[in-house]
Parts: structure tokens; C-alpha cells; sequence
């Protein structure tokens, strides 16, 4: 039913760092100052935070266990989290729309999640052995993705790179296709295109593989074959330059490295139509999508089938949990002995636990319509607050997930992405942290995340702030031109 309503409806993957001498130019003085008020501000509220990243940055690289978390001019520290709040050191509220990147759909510390927690830590954490609690987490998701059995992970980018290993073996061809903007964890094959910088592109319709980051083989980008997002013709290009050699493609239904990058009517099933035609696996990377678009995630929103399905994050309700599933005759690759997969932490007790919780008692019908109607009220409201602000911007929304996009007109790829006005969203972003609402993880390729935990009064509080916001965003774009500045992916 879903499928059919949506019918109708540097080179690194970091990003920059934004200072004097790389920030682009600024038309008008309002955004400067503007900005500048928001990060004074920011920096008076924070200053425990502020004193906790520099000790931090004495032993931890950048300050911080993962590079994205690092943003200038330093990150808030969380002392803890309830529900759908959250309080830093300095003691300030927050309501959490960031939700560890998406990973948090149960909300903080669900009463069901923390209640099979406590009990497993009495009863012994991990013993690389098997327990019934496999079986029975499996037969959740065999339940709701179209999948028939699977093996389990602690990451997405565990259960990503197993993904694409199995393609390989089960066509016997190397190459692996990928969307240019598209993020699926940091193994070698994934880590290819994800930010590329405009003199690094490549043919539009035939995007150039450029590596993350130092230390990717040249052999690993030679086995990543790069398409446009939203473009079928870039991908039948792609298909025809490598006969016979793509095993699979791979790619989040909805692209959530650059906000929100919604597929285009027919795409999916384009994509699906063209693994037919070419004896190619479609790989759904689920990690973001899967427990947070609907019931059945992905393939029961757009009513498209894929190969093997990716999950992660919000399963686990916190904890680390991932997924991957296919049909018998693929995941028999494993049972054969043909492929390899292992993992000293796979099904530790702890998060198999906190995952069953989650799929029955938290990611149940019920919370979905109820985070459906909050999602509802939070993307009406924005768009009515654009409109009586002037803002020229437009909301894009799918599932518990949505997010502001400081563009004309919809995006339809990596590369539009990039025209973003970044120091507008930074704006948008200090202005809406300063006044309690964590809108969003921190980077204009983020989106928001609603929780079950989350209430109408938490939508009705955020709403009140961005309305307070979104003149002075506003104005701000006024003074210096609608034109975007277009440093997003640099």
C-alpha cells in the first residue's frame, strides 16, 4: 500500500573545516554577524564542553572516537539521556532529534530495551557460542524484510562489506556499483565517491571512483564502479562498459548522506528491472532506512524488492547490532563453506537481547503510527514556517526522518547536494542548539530522527524554535541572494 502511495507522493568523506580562509565569500554582512551571535552564544552555554574536547584532544585524534562527531568550533559533550532529551555537561536541555545518527528510533534508555539489558548482564555478556536468542531475532526480521535467513554483525559497515562479498561469490564477477554521494560504512569498497570534490567528478553520467581518504587500494577502486543517483541511463551506461562484471549494486532506497535525497517515481524498480536484465544482485542498505521508514522497511514503503537487505542501528535500540539477510539459495554461500563470515561480538547476549526488545516491543504497528503522525506534524509545520518566513527552502521527509534543504528545488543527487549555503545551515543549526532543540546530527548531509519516546509537545516545542529561527534565516539569505554558495561537498 505504501509502494503504491508513494507512487504518488574531500577528497575525503569528512567535512571541511570552515574557517576565515576557506569560508566562501559572504554577500552582505548579515550572515556573518548573524552567525557569529549564534556561535558566541553557543560558546557561552558550553564552556564545560569546550574545556572536556581540549583535554580530549591530548590522547584521541580530533578530540572525538569518530570524525563525525568533529565539528568547530568543538562538539557538546553529553553527560546523559531520557526519553527524547538529552543534557550536557553544562546542564542545558535538549531535545534530540540526532539520536546517535539515526541509531536511536527507540529514544533514550526505553523502558522495554533497558528491562532485557539488565536482565542479560546478570545472566553473562558474550560467550562466542550459540544461544536460542539467534533463532529467534532472525525470525523476527525473515518476518518483515524479504529475506529468507541471515547472519548478524555489530555494524553497518560489517554487514555492508559481507554484503558485497557475497554478491561477488554468488555471481563470480569482482565489481561492486555504487551511487557518487552514496555512504555505506568504511571498508574499502564502500569508502569510494562518497565526497568527492567537484575537479574530481568525472562524466556526469559516468562519475569518476575517487577514493575516501588516504590508504584505499588502487585495486579496490578499480572494483567500484560509480553511477548518478536518480539517473537509469547512467546506470545502463555502466552495465554496458562492464559486461558481465558488475555483481551487485548497492545503494540506500533513500540517499541520506546529503540530507534527503528521495528516488525519483520508477527508479528503484528501474534498478531492480536492470539486476534482472544483467544477472547483477541488488543490495538495499538498509542501515538507516530499515527500522525507521516503515514496518517492513524499504521494500514495504516503495513496493520494491531487493536481493539482500543491510540492517543496522536502530535494531539494536541502542546497542550494536547489525544485519544481513537474502534469500537460501544466497546465504547458503555461507553454509557451503564459500564464504567466510565471523565475528568474535556477533550476538553477544547484551545486544540480541536489547534487538528483540526493539522489534517487539518498541518497532511495533502502534509506534509506527505514532511516530508517523508526529512526522507528519513536524514536516507540515516547517513548511508552513517557510512560507511565512520567506525562507527559500524545502522540507524533504520519508518515515521518522526529515530534513531542512536550503535549496530552490529538489535535489535529485550527490551534486546538487552540493550547492548547499552552508554557513545558512550552520546558522539554522547553532540557532536551533541554542535554543534547545538538537534539530539534526551536526553536517548539512545529516537528517533528523524521531523517536517513539518523542511527543507532540516536543514537535510543538521544536516548531516554536524554528519559528523563531527561520526569519532570521530568512533575512539573512535575503540580504546576500537566493544564490547558493555551493561548498557543501568541498
Amino acid at each position: 500500500m505504501q509502494g503504491r502511495a508513494f507512487a504518488r507522493m574531500r577528497q575525503s568523506i569528512h567535512r571541511p573545516k570552515l574557517t576565515a580562509g576557506n569560508r566562501p565569500a559572504i554577500h552582505g554582512a548579515v550572515m556573518h554577524e548573524a552567525l557569529q551571535r549564534e556561535l558566541a552564544s553557543y560558546e557561552k552555554r558550553t564552556a564545560k564542553s569546550a574545556a572536556a574536547h581540549k583535554r580530549a584532544l591530548e590522547r584521541i585524534p580530533l578530540g572525538v572516537a569518530s570524525n563525525y562527531r568533529h565539528y568547530e568550533p568543538y562538539p557538546i559533550f553529553v553527560k546523559d539521556g531520557k526519553g527524547s532529551r538529552i543534557h550536557d555537561l553544562d546542564g542545558n536541555e535538549y531535545i534530540d532529534h540526532n539520536l546517535c545518527f539515526g541509531a536511536l528510533m527507540a529514544g533514550h534508555c526505553h523502558p522495554a530495551v533497558v528491562k532485557a539489558v539488565e536482565h542479560e548482564l546478570h545472566r553473562g555478556t558474550t560467550f562466542g557460542m550459540p544461544h536460542d536468542q539467534e533463532w529467534e531475532l532472525a525470525e523476527e526480521i525473515c518476518k518483515r524484510y524479504p529475506v529468507e535467513m541471515v547472519r548478524f554483525g555489530s555494524s553497518g559497515t560489517e554487514v555492508t562489506m559481507h554484503a558485497c562479498r557475497i554478491a561477488r561469490a554468488a555471481t563470480g564477477r569482482d565489481k561492486i556499483l555504487k551511487f557518487e554521494g552514496g555512504y555505506h560504512g568504511l571498508h574499502d569498497t564502500a569508502l569510494v565517491s562518497v565526497k568527492p570534490k567537484a575537479e574530481d567528478y568525472g562524466d556526469p553520467q559516468a562519475p569518476t571512483s575517487v577514493p575516501g581518504g588516504a590508504g584505499i587500494p588502487k585495486g579496490s577502486l578499480a572494483n567500484v564502479v560509480v553511477a548518478a543517483f536518480n539517473n537509469l541511463s547512467s546506470v545502463e551506461r555502466r552495465f554496458r562498459e562492464c559486461p558481465g562484471q558488475i555483481a551487485a549494486i548497492i545503494l540506500e532506497p533513500i540517499m541520506m548522506n546529503v540530507g534527503l535525497c528521495l528516488p525519483q517515481p520508477g527508479f528503484l524498480q528501474g534498478l531492480r528491472d536492470l539486476c534482472n536484465q544483467n544477472g547483477a544482485l541488488l543490495i538495499f542498505d538498509e542501515v538507516k532506512t530499515g527500522a525507521k521508514l516503515a514496518w517492513g522497511g524499504a521494500s514495504e514503503f516503495f513496493g520494491v524488492k531487493p536481493d539482500m537487505i543491510c540492517l543496522a542501528k536502530s535494531i539494536g535500540g541502542g546497542l550494536p547490532l547489525g544485519a544481513f539477510g537474502a534469500s537460501r539459495a544466497v546465504m547458503g554461500l555461507i553454509s557451503q563453506h564459500k564464504v567466510f563470515h565471523g565475528g568474535t561480538y556477533n550476538t553477544n547476549r547484551v545486544a540480541m537481547a536489547a534487538g528483540l526488545a526493539t522489534f517487539r516491543e518498541v518497532l511495533t504497528r502502534e509506534d509506527y503510527a505514532h511516530v508517523g503522525n508526529l512526522s507528519k506534524k513536524l514536516t507540515e509545520g516547517y513548511r508552513a514556517i517557510i512560507k511565512k518566513s520567506g525562507l527559500q527552502a524545502y522540507v524533504a521527509s520519508a518515515g521518522v526522518n526529515g530534513a531542512l534543504m536550503l535549496y530552490l528545488q529538489e535535489i535529485r543527487n550527490y551534486r546538487d547536494w552540493t550547492k548547499m549555503d552552508v554557513d545558512l545551515w550552520r546558522h539554522y543549526w547553532f540557532g536551533m542548539v541554542n535554543r534547545g532543540v538538537l534539530a539534526q546530527p551536526y553536517g548539512w548531509d545529516e537528517q533528523w530522527t524521531i523517536s517513539v519516546q518523542h511527543t507532540e509537545a516536543d514537535i510543538d516545542k521544536h516548531l516554536a524554535v524554528f519559528e523563531e529561527v527561520a526569519p532570521a534565516l530568512a533575512k539573512a539569505q535575503r540580504e546576500r541572494g537566493a544564490a547558493s554558495v555551493g561548498a557543501a561537498g568541498h
